[in-house]
């Protein structure tokens, strides 16, 4: 009985998974897609979904919940942020970028806190330049006029 070894303790972390770019690459190209048919609320989506993010990410990897109240405030701010700054519809709209932002965190949840950073800041720079490449390069004007 001595030879047999002993099973890990289920309160030993697990070692952190590797950083895979190539799914945060997809998903910054996929939000760079929707950016530019939110207008402005895509800054605020990305954001909004980076707190819901990290709130799953807290209680995927066991950690305490902190700075709920933050949270709710953040998110509530965001919301409205995304519906004026997208005119209402297309704040509507930017709520697919809440969804894959938040899925962004998902995805590296398991890895290290350096690389969960990484993975926003990917996201983040690949949503800019979809939408820097749609509005500058491709010169694509949006006007809106409210009223007469």
């Amino acid at each position: 009985m001595a030879d047999m070894p002993t099973p890990p303790s289920p309160l030993a972390p697990a070692a952190p998974e590797k950083l895979n770019l190539v799914y945060h690459l997809i998903i910054g190209v996929a939000s760079g897609i929707v950016a530019p048919f939110t207008i402005w609320a895509w800054i605020p989506a990305l954001l909004t979904g980076m707190v819901i993010g990290a709130a799953d990410v807290d209680r995927i990897n066991g950690r305490q919940q902190r700075g709920a109240v933050f949270r709710v405030l953040a998110v509530t701010g965001g919301v409205l942020a995304m519906l004026f700054l997208g005119a209402i519809f297309f704040g509507l709209i930017a709520f697919v970028i809440v969804a894959l932002a938040a899925f962004n965190d998902r995805v590296a949840a398991r890895t290290t806190p350096t690389d969960q950073g990484i993975a926003r800041i990917l996201l983040f720079v690949m949503t800019v330049a979809i939408w820097f490449l749609v509005f500058v390069v491709l010169k694509l004007d949006i006007n809106l006029s409210i009223g007469g």
